[in-house]
């Protein structure tokens, strides 16, 4: 671990504010005092490597338009400097990718919720009717922030046993943690602010750290589209079975880190099956399966019992299709929201087609995939796991059903068979903004913003 360094000060222009900057000599870590600052030197619990997974689209925000709540601040700086520092610290990710950040005055419907606690903190987590944290701040952790996943998204705790009188390290922090708020892990470059540990970083963002947030969500200028999660897998057969380890603390045994679950992951770190399919959480996150659903394709099958059986967990399945001759074909339509959908069923019943959305003002064609059965039983659901499609085709030519979002949003879609290929129609797609299928989760609307 490293020790941090006590600092020599000089100042760095960020806007009107002027910061402190580091060049460090050695600290004496043999103080005992109450200031954690003269201790550690890490930005939070989560490992510097970060656990490998298969990072889907649900670990990043879904819409340009954020708003974040400023629940309370430090008491060692001046609050209107606090806030500025705040409003520059979500400017420098703003720079850089399409997302915009707004400051509101209730934590009703905020994405990110900022707050100032120590040990366990309760007090930030009540108003969002979230359980107290078991674990609390340790004294090696300056802050900590949830990734966009799991029911504690959006929240950013800074440990205000620190000494947040050094606008250099709340500002490099604050950088710091909105970017996991935003969905990016821990980079290796040391001088990055993604980096794990307080390395004397000004909060400026080096090209890792943008590199890292434009395959999130792409540049602001439009030279830099977002990464698309890879289409699963044809089989699960080759996908990995076996769960990682750690030297890190784990109290569930299923080989990720305590951190990693709860801040990342959103899985239960005192489950080592968080969502009760049969497979643990560290083979679920290896694999690239949802460790919080027990049914990642939806097709009522649960993971576990797909992963170890003769269908694949990835893609939604039928055990037998039966003939499905009669709806063979390139479909078009489009859901409820008026997005396009395009669909060919191939002679051995498996489904693949787009959705055509708006992403971070991108136009993306997300790839679906799926199966029908002989009776005209259809799903499918989006690469990313953000959608499930269910319904009936007919011989006809007509298909419909419901369909639902990760984001909780349900709706309907129509499609029709179309003669050759559909290119054409689908040349002319209709693309609907991402946001709108996942709506802001409404939450206690509290009024004691400083």
């Amino acid at each position: 671990m490293r020790s941090l360094r006590l600092r020599q000060l000089t100042r760095l222009s960020i806007g009107s504010l002027s910061l402190l900057v580091v060049a460090g000599c050695p600290t004496d870590t043999s103080n005992t005092d109450n200031d954690a600052t003269s201790k550690v030197a890490n930005r939070d619990s989560l490992p510097g490597t970060p656990v490998a997974r298969t990072q889907q689209s649900i670990d990043r925000f879904p819409r340009n338009d954020l708003t974040y709540f400023i629940n309370n601040v430090s008491s060692k700086l001046d609050q209107g400097l606090q806030e500025q520092l705040i409003a520059d610290a979500f400017s420098r990710w703003s720079a850089v990718t399409p997302l915009n950040f707004t400051r509101v005055q209730t934590q009703n419907g905020a994405d990110i919720v900022i707050g100032f606690g120590v040990q366990r903190h309760c007090e930030l987590y009540a108003p969002r009717n979230l359980d107290c944290p078991s674990r609390p701040f340790e004294d090696t952790t300056i802050g900590h922030a949830n990734f966009p996943i799991g029911p504690a998204i959006g929240q950013l705790h800074m440990n205000e046993a620190f000494d947040f009188s050094d606008q250099r390290l709340y500002f490099s922090t604050m950088v710091h943690e909105i970017g996991h708020n935003l969905g990016i892990d821990h980079i290796a470059p040391t001088d990055a602010v993604m980096f794990a540990n307080d390395n004397g970083q000004t909060g400026a963002l080096t090209q890792a750290d943008i590199d890292a947030a434009q395959r999130l969500y792409g540049s602001r200028d439009g030279s830099v589209r977002p990464q698309l999660a890879a289409a699963p897998p044809a089989s699960d057969e080759a996908a990995a079975r076996t769960a990682p380890k750690t030297d890190l603390p784990d109290a569930d045994g299923d080989g990720i880190d305590d951190a990693t679950e709860q801040f990342v992951l959103g899985t239960n770190p005192d489950n080592a099956d968080t969502d009760g399919d049969g497979l643990g959480d560290g083979v679920e996150a290896v694999a690239g399966l949802d460790a919080r659903s027990g049914d990642t394709d939806g097709d009522g099958t649960s993971d576990g019992a797909e992963f170890e059986g003769g269908t694949n967990a990835f893609r939604p399945d039928f055990a037998s299709t039966g003939d499905v001759s009669a709806l063979v074909g390139a479909f078009t339509g489009s859901d409820s929201l008026g997005a396009t959908l395009s669909l060919t069923i191939a002679a051995d019943g498996s489904v693949a087609g787009t959705l055509a959305l708006k992403m971070f003002g991108f136009d993306e064609n997300l790839g679906l995939s799926g199966a029908v059965s002989g009776d005209g039983t259809i799903e499918f659901v989006s690469n990313d796991y953000y959608f499930d499609y269910q319904g009936t085709v007919a011989a006809s030519g007509a298909a419909s059903g419901t369909f639902t979002s990760d984001g909780g949003l349900s709706g309907t879609w129509t499609a029709t068979r179309v003669g050759g290929t559909g290119k054409a129609l689908r040349a002319a797609a209709q693309h609907v903004d991402l946001g709108q299928y996942a709506p802001r989760p409404l939450r206690p609307s509290i009024h004691d913003a400083p």
